[in-house]
């Protein structure tokens, strides 16, 4: 191999300018020609007000999924940045147990815990052990509104501990929402934190769908792009599919990886039987419970990220839950400005769920919230808390008792079930093991096929007890290391001569 072959960069692709996106595009610029392929619209070299501040946000921003079985909204950020340019920016980490669970050799909490570092700019403990100063997301712990100050009280008073830094490996109880806001709350998620630094080293194509992967003779070619009515191939030598636990699934299914029943129903020629992808779909069921504060101005000194509390309602398994309260007018524009949501998240779910292609190729998705009579009970648990809360604040004159709230009935368990939603942390579909049946090894490359990498939430094997924004942040830190080095030391092959190097061919 000539001197001039090796020092060439390799092309890489990656699908989704997302969370875990953006960070692996960091990781990689330096040493690889990088194009990233979103299939929203670019938010913006000049941040624009809604990214910074807005939760209610337009419907073009999000994929227009929803729970096959329920008909309820799974939210999904269809913008560059992903769900970090429309969620609530709650930047908690999972807890060590978590990682060391998956049981992968290079993913336990020992090497989780340095990419949770490198990614944080953490204002209150940047110099501590274990938490970092200098990444380019901030991390900070926001005022608490008297809303909050008399939840800790209460949580205090039911026997909950005290918790200064919600990220401390273990911290169980109650205190801040670490929370990447800045300016005592703007949002600062992937595309304000790593575009930045990346928009100038990529080429970044938006508002183009990757529909399929070209696979040849086991070899992945470049991806199938979908842009302005017309199909075109974008040849690589490396593809790093970061289109998020739904959208990457389906396109493994699109390009015929998946389970050969699926689909050969559908008619897509079979490239790899890989059954498991699509499957152990997890996700934390989510509900609220409204209710109108007794001060009117109360719960809008602090709309959202202010206290929280996550305990274990069963040893076994460890069972994590959330409990907080916040304003209810970020999430519901209409809302009085008086009124709060009490917040509650079943963080150890055993439930499991599905990704799997329709006729037009599209995901349906199936969460199945609930359907593990251990989820049901532990959610049970933490719903009679929540509901302990609201009536100990009605009697103490912080809330006023609501009109007709739905969980005064005989089975609040069951009325619940009828309102669970989604909340936002869909993890699982392409895990990650070192067994036959996992979709991607340990160094995140697809099993089966070369020169592609899964680098997102699908690779999770359970999901941590946590919102699952710092994780996949961290995925991404780790993963794009671990493809650096891979683009790095290993000779680059010649690029492939039979498809185009830029969008502009049909495929």
């Amino acid at each position: 191999m000539t001197t001039d072959i090796l020092k060439t960069r390799p092309r890489v692709v990656i699908v989704g300018g997302g969370t875990a996106g953006l960070v692996v595009a960091d990781r990689i610029a330096d040493d690889a020609d990088v194009t990233i392929i979103e299939a929203g619209p670019d938010a913006g070299a000049e941040l624009p007000g809604w990214i910074l501040d807005d939760i209610a946000l337009p419907d073009e921003l999000f994929w227009d999924h929803v729970d096959a079985e329920t008909g309820q909204i799974v939210l999904r950020g269809k913008v560059t940045g992903g769900c970090t340019s429309i969620n609530a920016a709650a930047a908690l980490r999972g807890q060590p147990w978590d990682f060391d669970q998956w049981q992968v050799p290079g993913w336990t909490w020992a090497d989780m815990e340095p990419a949770f570092a490198a990614i944080e700019a953490d204002e209150d403990f940047g110099d501590r052990a274990g938490h970092g100063s200098t990444g380019a997301l901030p991390i900070r712990r926001l005022s608490f509104s008297p809303i909050d100050d008399t939840f800790v009280a209460w949580a205090k008073g039911r026997g909950h501990a005290w918790v200064e830094d919600q990220n401390a490996p273990g911290a169980l109880g109650v205190g801040h929402w670490p929370t990447n806001m800045i300016e005592n709350g703007r949002r600062w998620g992937a595309h304000a934190a790593f575009m930045p630094g990346v928009r100038e080293r990529v080429t970044l194509v938006a508002d183009a769908v990757v529909r399929a992967l070209r696979i040849e003779d086991g070899v992945c070619a470049g991806v199938v792009v979908q842009r302005d009515g017309r199909e075109e191939l974008l040849a690589a030598d490396h593809v790093v599919l970061a289109a998020g636990a739904v959208g990457t699934p389906a396109l493994l299914q699109r390009s015929g990886i998946g389970s050969a029943d699926l689909l050969e129903g559908l008619g897509i020629d079979l490239v790899l039987d890989r059954p498991a992808v699509g499957t152990n779909l997890q996700d934390h069921p989510w509900l609220t419970l409204q209710v109108p504060g007794a001060d009117p101005e109360a719960a809008g000194q602090r709309p959202v990220n202010g206290t929280l509390l996550r305990y274990e309602v069963e040893p076994d398994d460890r069972v994590e839950v959330h409990l907080y309260p916040h304003q209810a007018q970020p999430y519901i524009p209409d809302a009085d400005p008086r009124d709060v949501l009490v917040g509650i998240g079943l963080m150890r779910a055993v439930s499991r769920g599905s990704i799997e292609i329709d006729a037009s190729g599209e995901p349906v998705v199936k969460l199945r919230h609930l359907t593990a009579p251990a989820d049901r009970a532990a959610f049970a648990t933490v719903l009679a808390d929540a509901i302990a809360y609201v009536d100990d604040m009605i009697a103490d004159g912080v809330f006023l008792e609501p009109e007709d709230p739905w969980w005064r009935c005989d089975d609040p368990v069951e009325a619940a079930i009828l309102r669970l939603e989604s909340y936002g942390h869909i993890v699982g579909t392409c895990r990650m093991g070192t067994d036959e049946d996992a979709v991607v090894d340990e160094t995140l490359a697809l099993r089966g096929v070369s020169g592609v990498s899964v680098i997102d939430a699908s690779i999770m094997p359970v999901s941590p007890r946590a919102n699952t924004m710092l994780t996949s942040f961290a995925i991404g830190w780790r993963g794009g290391e671990m493809l650096r080095d891979t683009l790095t030391t290993s000779a680059a092959a010649p690029a492939a001569a039979s498809a185009p190097t830029t969008l502009g061919e049909n495929a």
